[in-house]
């Protein structure tokens, strides 16, 4: 997830292989993290080596990108704040990974699991680090539930990359109208398109080309979807 050598999706993949120019390619950096100490709340990241990758716009992941500016945490607490205010009784809240879902359990004044799904009820948690299977428990035996995801910083992602637990089947029984995005100022002005890779095409295009980002306080931004798989040929 952290590496610049990953295509945006399969058929891209094959997009770049069929369309391969030793002219057009890039240094990118092979990257990893250190799991247990992210989740212990500290960032650390391993640079494994540079690889030549093709270079072309929306094709191919940028590096993911951490945000630390000094008033970051500000940015995440009055998203937290919002999100902490609209939230309805007896409705499940799921959480997706990172440091600004993080920000509205510490608003709520419970922890989370920085890489791992959670939920909460009533400003409780009710289930962590879940799985696929447990997810899905957890969301079909509910009446309403809205599931709560901050795109990857400058790669865009929503759906798809690090957060495989919330399946296609997950986001269609919960529905698209109750996935509620959010990020910071920055984030959003270093991320100029998200993406949506759910594993089922049909349901990417539902969520049109463009959606909602909670940005702060009673704010939000309309940011554009690139279509993935739209516009790709059978």
């Amino acid at each position: 997830m952290y590496s610049a050598v990953f295509a945006v999706d399969p058929p891209t993949a094959a997009e770049l292989v069929k369309g391969f120019e030793m002219k057009s390619l890039r240094d990118s950096e092979v990257m990893d993290v250190d799991e247990d100490a992210y989740r212990a709340g500290e960032l650390k990241t391993r640079l494994h080596g540079i690889a030549r990758t093709p270079l072309l716009a929306g094709k191919v992941q940028l590096s993911k990108q951490v945000f630390e500016e000094s008033d970051e945490e500000r940015a995440k607490s009055e998203i937290a704040r919002f999100i902490h205010e609209i939230m309805i009784t007896d409705v499940i809240y799921v959480l997706g990974a990172g440091t600004t879902t993080e920000s509205i359990t510490k608003e709520l004044g419970i922890k989370k699991t920085l890489l791992g799904i959670d939920a909460v009820r009533n400003g409780r948690i009710v289930a962590m680090d879940m799985d696929e299977k447990t997810l899905w428990t957890l969301v079909n035996g509910s009446e309403e539930v809205k599931i709560l995801l901050s795109p990857i910083g400058a790669q865009g992602f929503i759906l798809g990359r690090g957060n495989q637990q919330i399946s296609p089947s997950i986001v269609r029984k919960v529905g698209i109208r109750n996935l509620i995005v959010v990020a910071t100022p920055h984030k959003l002005r270093e991320t100029p398109v998200l993406y949506v890779d759910s594993g089922d095409s049909e349901l990417d295009k539902e969520f049109g080309d463009s959606i909602q980002v909670v940005s702060g306080y009673r704010i939000a931004q309309r940011k554009p979807i690139y279509q993935l798989r739209q516009d790709k040929k059978d």
